[in-house]
């Protein structure tokens, strides 16, 4: 029709103020060319003549019509209604209304309740719908494409294969974006989008941003992903070199540049304050500011205000739970903490031949080969220390907030959800969980490890996306929806020191897992997530856990088992000749636990009626917290059906 010959008409004379000067530009070369050139010119000008014509002897209706199509588009907006009621109520990441109000005074709403908030400026005028709805879809689809790829797709990345992840982010935000846009431009109360019925004719709304992938079809990827995407460590550093230097850092920000200058014996009363001081000042060299007493996020980005008035990327003014100083001294204890878990590698694969050759850290005049031993010399100087596997909800870094009228912000806490596998038979409704992050927690205070700020310092030993199980710093967002859920009792003493070890020698075994069989992230995803690294300790310690999920595939536990028992052999063979014959039985001692522990493990891949009593009591302690209304949901549903379970498996 005119109206659509009168749009392309004004993009083509919008290019340039003269119709032919981009055209002469382009084809100026060709005069110069051969016969052919000038036959496709000749053939190219014969077709665009009556284009040329057109857009000549109509430019000055075009340009009206430009200027009324700029005036409506202009009007093209959303606005935000607070006291909005919608019949197609938007259910996107629902919050439990119980911890909602059991947090008064933290100003939070879902996704879902802010997008329900949202309608057209002018929903009289449909040529403002027609591009209104055109740029919702188009803004929404490449907003989660980047940043559901670039968070959610990081953690899914190693388990699935880039093109798995990218056509499930990509149907996803398709999918969500289309629904978004329907639902802040339409109320209709018989739309049936994201529901279901149940069997008491109960409507059941699904979240609309659950990835539709069970635990089972994800891992199901690993084995096939591991074996087409390894890794040339030729080119980067191996996870055992990488233990060795201490984290999982390159440049010149990192504490052990690999070029001698690190002390090979770090005296942890001189050296550690010195150490923290020369971070601090390579920051600001690098970065051009810092403030060690600075706890901020970035500040957050507004996403487009026009079509989402307020939304913003990021976290608002929420605050670290420690300050850029603390979170540099964490760093600088996991450096050397990792560093004596290396110890354990050196000596049993016989790189060096005696304890003097291994890299020491001197705390309190004693001299520390083992991160067990620096964790002890602490307690004897005064620090105290608590170790337990605690778990939050993780969401990859990805956080929404509502910039308000007054300046203040509205936080929406934000998670990656997936289904568990399990269904009810009854309406077929899945359970959902939330992404959590767990790990061996180290909360440590004392006159110079934690020894400012309300908090201790926080560490915790855990697998990590980066590709290095080791000890990593643990300050996050200060947040009831980032509170920490322990899984066990605080370990009495004992119990702690021999949890450091294992974690030396779970380090070690998984290390060199991942650099032998060239595992891509460092063995993260195939050899297990956070979580189980932790669990293998922690079930070593106690005979049970109550972590959920546990996603250890059986392929890679066996090779954990293998590497753990050449590990306690190469341990064995240094008796009488390296370690002292107490220190090698504890070594032994605890190795072989895990190898049980490892054997033993549950695992959530694999549900079973049988299975299933644990796997509900699991899912009940480590969401003890109901942050999102899909948790409470599933805690509910799991309950139910462990109780059915549970009924007929005593009959």
């Amino acid at each position: 029709d005119s109206f659509t010959l009168d749009c392309i008409t004004m993009v083509l004379l919008s290019a340039s103020s003269s119709p032919f000067s981009a055209l002469v530009a382009s084809f100026r070369g060709l005069f110069s060319g051969s016969t052919s050139n000038l036959v496709i010119l000749a053939t190219f000008l014969c077709l665009s003549a009556p284009v040329a014509f057109y857009l000549y002897r109509y430019r000055s209706n075009i340009k009206e019509k430009v200027k009324e199509i700029e005036k409506n588009v202009a009007l093209v907006k959303v606005v935000r209604n607070k006291n909005a009621v919608k019949k197609n109520r938007v259910v996107c990441m629902e919050l439990d209304p119980n911890f909602v109000e059991a947090n008064p005074d933290w100003k939070m709403m879902s996704f879902g309740e802010y997008l329900s908030q949202l309608e057209p400026a002018d929903p009289a005028n449909a040529f403002n719908q027609m591009f209104l709805q055109k740029e919702l879809n188009i803004l929404i689809g490449k907003f989660l494409l980047d940043n559901v790829g670039r968070t959610y797709g990081a953690a899914l990345l190693p388990l699935m294969g880039a093109g798995s992840v990218a056509a499930s982010i990509a149907g996803i935000s398709n999918a969500v974006s289309k629904f978004m846009a329907k639902s802040i431009l339409e109320d209709e109360s018989d739309s049936d989008d994201g529901e279901g019925v149940n069997s008491n004719g109960e409507k059941s709304a699904n979240d609309a941003m659950s990835f539709d992938l069970s635990l089972m079809e994800i891992i199901s990827f690993v084995n096939l992903n591991q074996k087409v995407s390894t890794i040339d460590y030729s080119k980067t550093a191996t996870p055992l070199n990488r233990l060795r230097l201490g984290e999982n850092l390159d440049g010149d920000l990192a504490y052990d540049l690999d070029d001698g200058s690190f002390p090979k014996i770090f005296d942890l009363d001189n050296d550690f304050i010195n150490h923290v001081t020369m971070m601090e000042e390579r920051i600001l060299d690098k970065e051009g500011k810092y403030d060690p007493n600075d706890r901020s996020f970035p500040p957050s980005i507004p996403i487009n205000e026009r079509l989402l008035p307020g939304l913003h990327l990021g976290k608002g003014d929420l605050q670290y739970t420690h300050t850029k100083r603390e979170g540099i001294e964490h760093r600088l204890l996991c450096v050397l903490l990792n560093k004596l878990c290396h110890n354990y590698h050196k000596l049993a694969s016989q790189q060096v031949n005696t304890v003097e050759d291994c890299f020491k850290v001197i705390c309190n005049g004693q001299t520390c080969i083992f991160p067990e031993e620096l964790i002890q010399a602490l307690v004897d100087c005064g620090h105290t220390v608590e170790v337990c596997p605690r778990v939050i909800l993780s969401n990859f870094g990805m956080q929404f907030c509502v910039k308000e009228d007054d300046g203040s912000f509205t936080h929406i806490p934000t998670t990656l959800i997936l289904r568990t596998g399990i269904e009810r038979s009854a309406d077929g409704k899945p359970a959902y969980f939330c992404a959590p992050h767990g790990g061996l927690d180290l909360n440590i205070k004392g006159p110079l490890i934690g020894r400012t700020g309300t908090r201790p310092c926080w560490i915790q030993f855990y697998v990590s996306i980066g590709g290095l199980t080791c000890f990593h710093p643990d300050e996050d967002q200060d947040a009831p929806w980032a509170a920490k859920t322990s899984l066990a009792d605080v370990y009495p003493h004992d119990d702690a020191i021999r949890a450091i070890r294992m974690c030396a020698i779970v380090a070690v075994v998984l290390s060199r897992i991942a650099t032998d069989l060239k595992l891509p992230f460092g063995g993260y995803g195939v050899l297990g997530m956070c979580n189980d690294s932790a669990t293998l300790i922690d079930f070593a310690l106690r005979g049970e856990t109550l972590s959920y999920p546990l996603l250890s595939t059986g392929r890679y536990l066996i090779h954990i088992v293998s590497y753990l028992s050449k590990l306690k052999d190469e341990f064995m063979s240094l008796r009488g000749r390296v370690l002292q014959d107490e220190k090698l039985d504890l070594l032994v001692f605890d190795t072989a636990s895990l190898i049980k522990s490892t054997s033993r493990m549950p695992s959530d891949l694999h549900i079973s009626p049988s299975t299933l009593i644990d796997t509900s009591a699991r899912y009940e302690s480590s969401y003890a917290l109901s942050v999102f209304q899909c948790i409470t949901d599933a805690k509910v549903m799991l309950r139910e059906m462990a109780n059915v379970a549970r009924e007929q498996l005593q009959e």
